[in-house]
């Protein structure tokens, strides 16, 4: 599909973004949209939202991300500027992308949005732009780094002294969007002594993307989420996503600045069709208690976090992973009751929601 390079240019050249069904187009059906996302991508953990369903629609968005036409635009061009780079690239042109798909698709009918990490940050953004065309939405650990900012929550991975100590910050986040190891529940000697083994096996197992494959894409990226922290330090995620976002950052121009923008939450309360957040509260990135914040800016939500990470490993591998958003994207109710009954049953489901057993610093 051919879509403006710069949506607010009537004017503008036209690029190619790419976009999969998982079956052909049915408009009798209901229909999922997910967006693609380098951070996630960056982090291991972009397979998420691969739904697999034969009773809706799904189509998984490439977008501009990754588009060959931008990228080759790019480097025909050279003196193209990072904030120009940005300016096409920021997180408003890519729901105006989600936006015309939907409607060249749906028409008038609304969407349902499914979002995990990093992308999920863009469903949020989306929503609160077009909260008359999203039917549903189930946002999966959403990386929204200004709620913990704005809520002055504490910095999770401060309590691991050593990791900063021997492992850098890329190594540090890699790690943390893979752990599911209930850390915050142990006493900090054993927890200490748990994680540095386990980082120490991670390290020589994991497999990471290269930076330039996904670049500028990714700094794009990190950058809105290194604004969306602000002045609030988040220690090593902070640092991470300054490293990952430095040259957008050393751009000489008060034209990025100008072009950011953060998620205007108070248009959540407009949305009053249903809200699902699934959390992990054994997640390194983002405090458990974010998501119950969440769900307070939506009328309509239900949030529940699970015995699990970032990237939820635990509950995939219980094999449960594609029914468990089955329910959640459909309208089965019964199913949502039998499904949590499910998860109580291989202990799964988090209900401590005091958060008073959490351990965090000395």
């Amino acid at each position: 599909m051919e879509v403006p390079l710069d949506h607010l240019n009537p004017n503008s050249r036209k690029i190619s973004i790419e976009y999969l069904f998982n079956e052909p187009f049915d408009p009798n059906k209901k229909t999922i949209l997910t967006h693609a996302d380098p951070l996630d991508e960056f982090l291991g953990v972009g397979h998420l939202t691969e739904v697999k369903t034969e009773e809706f629609n799904v189509i998984h968005v490439r977008g501009r991300y990754s588009s060959p036409g931008l990228t080759n635009f790019f480097d025909e061009n050279p003196t193209i500027t990072w904030s120009d780079k940005y300016r096409w690239l920021n997180r408003y042109q890519v729901i105006q992308d989600m936006e015309w798909i939907r409607k060249a698709f749906l028409g008038n009918s609304p969407v349902i949005l499914l979002g995990f990490g990093s992308n999920a940050g863009l469903v949020h953004y989306y929503l609160h732009e077009y909260p008359n065309q999203v039917e549903k939405v189930v946002s999966l650990n959403p990386l929204l780094l200004d709620i913990p900012k704005n809520l002055s929550f504490w910095d999770l991975l401060e309590s691991f002294d050593d990791l900063s100590k021997n492992f850098s910050a890329e190594e540090i986040i890699h790690f943390s969007a893979q752990a599911d190891q209930p850390y915050f529940f142990m006493d900090k000697l054993s927890r200490d002594s748990l994680i540095s083994e386990h980082m120490n096996i991670f390290l020589q197992s994991d497999t990471k993307r290269s930076i330039e494959d996904l670049f500028p894409s990714l700094g794009a990226r990190a950058f809105e989420h290194f604004m969306d922290i602000g002045i609030y330090d988040l220690g090593t995620l902070g640092h991470f996503l300054r490293l990952l976002s430095i040259d957008l950052r050393n751009e000489p121009s008060k034209k990025i600045l100008e072009i950011y923008q953060g998620t205007n939450y108070d248009l959540g309360k407009q949305f009053t069709s249903k809200m699902i957040v699934i959390g992990g509260a054994y997640n390194l990135l983002l405090d458990p208690k974010s998501f119950d914040a969440i769900g307070e800016l939506y009328p309509n939500s239900n949030v529940f976090l699970l015995k699990d990470g970032y990237n939820f490993s635990r509950t995939r591998e219980a094999e449960i992973w594609n029914d468990l958003l089955a329910v959640f994207y459909s309208d089965d109710t019964p199913g949502q009751v039998r499904m949590y009954a499910k998860l109580q049953g291989m202990d799964l489901l988090f209900q401590d929601r005091t958060y008073n057993s959490i351990r965090v610093g000395n």
